[in-house]
């Protein structure tokens, strides 16, 4: 293996690596801060850029921090602790002023302030790994290790949410007990108010024996869990709690949501109450209002829209989301909402929820954005625009289509922290025309 290599460090990727130059060439160093000055160790990259991880601080940033997490240094759940909070999310805003002005060419009349709620113990979503180490004889739960390939050893975690935290270890051991131990792949943990729901993904079929094991781990541990031998119509509740619902509760809005262990819910609730809240007040909703929410999942802007306007339709690509949507209307009795099953990459000008009138459009598109539905909205006759982002590059793609080919002006932007000690950026942007 190469020696580590000193080298300074210039500026933060928008991963959160630190960018460093050695022989005229870029290395991104993990774990390193923009004025440093560490020691790296070369571990990859290609022609164009090298790799590398800061082994020792030399001269460390008044920024840098120490990380709360003893798991920090092999874990990838978290990639940026050891920046101070405030400097994270001033690097997530900067990350996405600088996609605007590159790739759109624009900026908003107003930047917002940077919604944050607590960085800790927040996630009550998360894609858990399992793997069977024979060498040491011993399961491993958790996220992945910085470099990928393995699964960190970890029995606790700072950004799980209660008591998810706790059941790294325990879970681990229960694995350790069972035949198919080996042929455990992951664990999708979801976390409601009154509940724990795991879904463990199996490759071989689970024995009586490996399920009377598990079923006392359930029991024990007063857990929801459930199967998953291929797709996700094979998940199946092992042990049945008179089938009681998950839900989490809205405050701020009143609402009661219903959902299944394998629906996409956001995974920080304090900062999805901040988002909501945002939104109404940037669409200053009416009550004469009519809106149009594209990608509407769960409804979890619609419900708590329908509240404030006179109508409101949610559209989904999802089949099984928008059922369940209808569903959590009808819990809540909120009547003023349709939800419709549409794949939004496709053309609608003949749909009947198109060819309504609305006065405000909403929309939360994946990673991937919007850029198909974006003529769809420019048809429409309302003159407002929400767009909620999860990927600052596809936002600022779509927003130069927006505002360069379809007349919108972006008035307000500004990021979320919905995933704090990561260099995930959320943000929202506000169009007018």
């Amino acid at each position: 293996m190469e020696q580590p290599v000193k080298v300074e460090i210039e500026d933060l990727s928008h991963d959160g690596r630190g960018i460093a130059r050695i022989n005229g060439k870029v290395m991104f160093v993990s774990g390193a801060l923009p004025g440093e000055k560490v020691m790296a160790q070369h571990v990859g990259g290609c022609k164009n850029f090298e790799e590398g991880v800061a082994t020792k601080i030399l001269q460390a940033s008044e920024d840098r921090v120490p990380a709360k997490c003893r798991f920090y240094d092999v874990c990838n759940g978290c990639t940026m602790m050891h920046l101070s909070a405030e400097k994270q999310i001033e690097f997530k805003q900067n990350t996405l002023k600088q996609n605007l002005l590159k790739m759109a060419k624009i900026e908003p009349d107003n930047w917002l302030s940077p919604l944050t709620d607590s960085s800790w113990h927040y996630r009550r979503r998360a894609r858990l790994s399992v793997r069977w180490v024979i060498a040491k004889d011993k399961v491993l739960v958790g996220f992945r290790e910085k470099n990928g390939r393995y699964v960190a050893d970890m029995d606790s975690c700072e950004i799980l949410r209660e008591p998810l935290d706790g059941l790294l270890k325990p879970l681990a051991k229960m694995i350790e007990k069972l035949r198919i131990r080996q042929h455990i792949a992951q664990i999708e943990a979801s976390v409601a108010d009154d509940d724990v729901a795991l879904i463990v993904r199996h490759l071989k079929p689970i024995s009586e024996d490996d399920e009377k094991i598990m079923l006392e781990f359930a029991e024990k541990h007063n857990v929801r869990l459930y199967s998953q031998s291929k797709g996700p119509k094979t998940i199946f509740e092992m042990n049945k709690k008179g089938s009681r619902p998950l839900y989490f509760d809205m405050q701020d809005s009143g609402i009661r949501m219903q959902f299944l262990p394998s629906d996409f819910i956001q995974v920080n609730a304090g900062m999805n109450e901040k988002m909501i809240a945002q939104a109404m007040r940037l669409l200053d909703v009416q009550k004469e209002d009519v809106i149009l929410d594209l990608f509407c999942g769960l409804g979890n802007f619609t419900l708590p829209l329908a509240k404030k306007v006179k109508r409101i339709i949610g559209i989904e690509g999802e089949k099984s989301l928008v059922e369940r949507a209808q569903h959590n209307a009808k819990l809540n009795t909120i009547e003023n909402v349709e939800f419709q099953v549409a794949d939004l990459r496709k053309e609608h000008r003949d749909s009947e929820w198109f060819k309504q009138e609305y006065t405000k459009v909403l929309i939360d598109p994946p990673r991937s954005g919007a850029w198909e539905i974006l003529p769809l909205i420019a048809q429409t006759k309302a003159r407002t625009l929400l767009y909620v982002s999860c990927h600052p590059a596809s936002l600022a793609r779509d927003a130069g289509r927006l505002v360069h080919e379809f007349g919108f002006k972006m008035l307000d932007a500004g990021v979320m922290d919905m995933f704090p000690h990561t260099s995930h950026v959320e943000s929202m942007a506000l169009f007018v025309r």
